[in-house]
């Protein structure tokens, strides 16, 4: 205690700034990213089944990145916790929910993924009430789970403790001994389990389409289009899934001790929030072509005269094609604009 209070006098040091700032910077960054994939994915939930899911997931996730960058890193430069002793429950009740809900929807998302390839048909016409009641469902299984947990007498509360960058738990030897650790530990072997039970079955179900050639042919019809843009959003997913195991096998192995490590531990609980929203634009051409759109509005005007006079210097196939679309005629290339996406 002596430490701390000496730690909190002092003026901020190198390192302090260098993690609180780093956090502070993550956190900015990622949750802007994400806000805007969540919002590209929404605009387009009515056509592709599989955004409803992600786009319910990234409420969770950046309210993770909140949790595990922007919160922690005010402590770190205002060497205070922020709250006092007595809300240090309910504010562990509000961050579980959080961590348990993103969870739930690992296994929902793992489950939409199969039943895109499993029933594509059925798959398709799924309404939004259906699949945001599902959602929901992630959101209040979470609420039960906490309610259920938190009264307990093996229960021991995390806070955020600035001098040591990161959270601390108030009695870590009960944490281990009495149960606590056995259900996150149990918690999370399901959440991995679940999702690898169906992201494995989709994926020997879609190896055999292809096989039969039902999959890798020519996609002329919007329907085709919308099946094979499902199938491919199965691979950021699985990429998140295996990030998520890995965070929790270097939870679970160890940081090590002092500042650094639980530092380090906020770290990889973020980073397992943040790197959706770039797996989703690695692996979604809708979502990449949304950001191009994004850009190219907003292109300066000698940006917009230099790319006029480049199309002029064009070949003379490339102002045949340009003359049809200033006439109102559709080109080769617009014809398809569609299945680009793909």
């Amino acid at each position: 205690m002596t430490n701390f209070s000496s730690w909190q006098e002092d003026p901020l040091r190198p390192d302090d700034m260098i993690a609180g700032f780093v956090l502070l910077f993550l956190g900015i960054v990622f949750i802007l990213l994400y806000s805007l994939v969540a919002y590209f994915m929404y605009s387009h939930d009515k056509d592709i089944v599989g955004f409803r899911f992600l786009f319910s997931a990234s409420i969770a996730d950046i309210l993770l990145l909140f949790n595990y960058t922007i919160w922690p890193a005010f402590t770190i430069l205002f060497k205070s916790e922020l709250i006092t002793t007595d809300m240090r429950h309910w504010v562990q009740m509000y961050l579980d929910w959080v961590w348990f809900s993103m969870c739930y929807h690992y296994m929902v998302i793992a489950w939409s993924r199969f039943a895109a390839i499993r029933y594509p048909s059925s798959f398709r016409i799924q309404s939004r009430t259906f699949s945001y009641t599902l959602c929901l469902a992630c959101y209040v299984a979470a609420m039960i789970q906490v309610l259920c947990t938190h009264f307990q007498e093996w229960y021991v509360t995390f806070y955020y403790e600035p001098s040591h960058y990161g959270m601390l738990s108030e009695d870590f030897e009960k944490y281990l001994n009495e149960g606590q650790s056995l259900f996150f530990a149990t918690f999370h072997f399901l959440m991995i389990i679940i999702p690898a039970f169906f992201y494995g079955t989709a994926l020997f179900l879609l190896l055999k389409q292809r096989k039969n050639g039902l999959i890798g042919q020519t996609f002329t019809k919007p329907v085709s289009t919308q099946s094979r843009t499902e199938a491919r959003l199965i691979i950021p997913c699985i990429f998140n899934s295996i990030v998520f195991i890995i965070g929790q096998i270097v939870i679970t192995i160890g940081t090590g001790e002092g500042k650094w490590a639980t530092w380090t531990v906020m770290l990889l609980f973020s980073m397992n929030s943040a790197v959706n929203p770039v797996l989703l634009l690695m692996f979604s051409n809708i979502i990449r072509e949304k950001f191009k759109q994004l850009f190219i509005k907003h292109k300066p005007p000698l940006s917009r005269l230099y790319s006029t006079v480049r199309a002029r210097k064009e070949t003379s196939s490339t102002r045949c094609v340009m003359d049809n679309i200033s006439s109102g005629e559709p080109s080769n290339d617009d014809r398809i604009i569609d299945h680009s996406y793909l």
